[in-house]
């Protein structure tokens, strides 16, 4: 019965260091522009696209996102989400718990 405990609690603190791995790569960034772009008759498509500005470190990436309305329920100017960089795209995990991957169409350093 011992052993099990000790296999069990183990295995637990390994599920949470391997969790805890998988976030450190993710630093807070903050959300310094939001917009939704109007909607067009000739791609319905494009219904639901966003232009976000965000703040990651020094560098305020300005990228475009397309997903639903209720994504973006409670995306305000100046809100904190964790985000990482991966190549072309921001990976930004929502509140709850959903990761939405924004196109980066430029960075620039901020003063």
């Amino acid at each position: 019965m011992r052993t099990r405990l000790v296999v069990l609690s183990c295995c637990m603190a390994m599920a949470a260091m391997l969790a805890y791995a998988q976030d450190a790569d993710y630093q807070m960034a903050r959300v310094v522009a939001f917009e939704r772009v109007p909607a067009d008759v000739q791609h319905p498509e494009k219904a639901d696209t966003y232009k976000i500005s965000m703040r990651l470190g020094d560098t305020i990436y300005n990228c475009h996102a397309n997903a639903p309305v209720a994504v973006f329920n409670d995306w305000t100017t100046g809100k904190e989400f964790p985000a990482k960089v991966n190549g072309k795209t921001l990976l930004v995990k929502n509140t709850d718990g959903q990761i939405i991957e924004m196109k980066i169409l430029g960075k620039k350093t901020a003063k």
